[in-house]
């Protein structure tokens, strides 16, 4: 990939680097980061991101984050989050909603920002804090509360897709039936999925990743230093997962095991161009290769990495065999199982530290987690390439290679 600008200057994607890649430790949902909003959590990730390189705010020269839940969170929290973690109030933020891919459509703008020649270095950052989704009161401010029930809205109905009136959890469903995937598999995917995640946090592979959070004590608790991921349950079985009922639909076989937990967390990555890395004698963690952002029939939203991944690898002029390491999110095992009967990937290098199931699934923040785990997973085990892909609600999906960088 590559743009002409007005100057007729040519400009590869492959420019496009990132020098500082880093994320929160997951909470679990009403865990230990239940108290922090979704500003704080972005501050962190954000911070964090400069600190490691040891440069300050004013470099960056625009800010772009991820966030789907936004109610009661105050207006742009990428700029409020921007300027507590020192970015100068004078650079330009924009917090984007795109269901699940938000952190990493995120990146895709970031990129595509800077090979328009507009900024030469981008926060790019997913944040989000499920804790804090709030009630609702929708018609409060009107009606009035002089006598009689009113009726409390639970913010989480916001995630229902009103094109198919579904639930996210109902789509998984829709892909069970649509590729003939048993419980069995779905639960059996799950448990790996908490067993390399248990491993990675247990060995200490997900420690260069994690930026450190100070959890104020109190009298009956000591201060803490939140460092590893809350919701990874190591110790499940498959006999344990075969209980749990299923959610979504009446002889379905989606559970609470076998989709994403929900959790809290942020995390950031800084994007520039690699003759400003150069300049400033900062080595580039990794470089931009292809992206897509696609759209898929909304009762179906599951399926948009299997269509999204072809579309970046072919920008990249690149095959699926030629990636190393694959990285997608786990929305549902369901989901998972679809795009690998589509794609026939190897299994073996899919999510090597496990996934969303058992790492939880912040909405906004995800497509950069996966970013940011992506390319720590490739660093690990002295790999090169990989892609990382993640679909949403209302039926839409991202996807991105990178190339580590020696």
């Amino acid at each position: 990939m590559e743009y002409i600008n007005e100057e007729g200057g040519v400009m590869k994607i492959s420019d496009i680097v990132c020098i500082s890649a880093c994320r929160t430790a997951m909470g679990r949902f009403g865990g230990k980061l239940k108290d922090l909003n979704v500003r704080e959590l972005g501050t962190i990730a954000m911070s964090g991101a400069l600190e490691r390189v040891g440069i300050k705010g004013d470099i960056i020269d625009e800010v772009i984050a991820g966030h789907c839940r936004q109610a009661g969170n105050g207006p742009n929290p990428a700029k409020i989050s921007s300027v507590l973690a020192g970015i100068p109030q004078e650079v330009h933020a924009v917090t984007i909603n795109c269901a699940c891919p938000s952190g990493l459509k995120a990146g895709i703008l970031g990129a595509q920002s800077i090979l328009l020649k507009e900024r030469d270095t981008v926060m790019v950052a997913g944040m989000e804090s499920m804790s804090t989704i709030p009630y609702l009161l929708k018609n409060g401010r009107w009606n009035g509360f002089r006598m009689g029930d009113q009726v409390l809205l639970d913010g989480w109905n916001d995630t229902r897709d009103v094109v198919c009136d579904m639930m996210m959890g109902e789509t998984a469903e829709n892909l069970v039936e649509k590729y003939n995937i048993s419980r069995e598999e779905q639960d059996e995917f799950a448990l790996n999925s908490h067993k390399k995640a248990a491993r990675a946090s247990d060995e200490g592979w997900f420690d260069d990743e994690i930026v450190p959070i100070t959890i104020p004590g109190s009298k009956k608790k000591p201060e803490e230093i939140f460092v590893k991921d809350e919701p990874i349950r190591g110790d499940t079985t498959l006999e344990k997962m075969a209980k749990l009922p299923a959610v979504f639909k009446k002889g379905g076989s989606v559970t609470a095991g076998n989709s994403c937990g929900l959790s809290d967390g942020a995390s950031a990555m800084i994007l520039m161009t690699r003759e400003k890395a150069e300049s400033l004698g900062l080595k580039p963690l990794f470089s931009l290769t292809g992206y897509s952002s696609i759209g898929v029939e909304n009762a179906y939203m599951g399926d948009g990495p299997s269509i999204a991944i072809p579309e970046a690898l072919s920008k990249a002029g690149l095959k699926l065999d030629d990636m190393d390491l694959i990285e997608v999110n786990e929305a549902f095992a369901s989901q998972i199982i679809a795009n690998e009967r589509v794609l026939s990937w190897d299994r073996s290098k899919l999510n090597i530290h496990g996934g969303a199931i058992a790492l939880g699934h912040p909405t906004g923040e995800s497509g950069v987690r996966i970013l940011v785990t992506l390319y720590h997973a490739l660093k690990r085990v002295g790999k090169e390439l990989g892609v990382a892909s993640i679909c949403g609600g209302t039926g839409v999906a991202c996807a991105m290679v990178i190339k580590r960088e020696k």
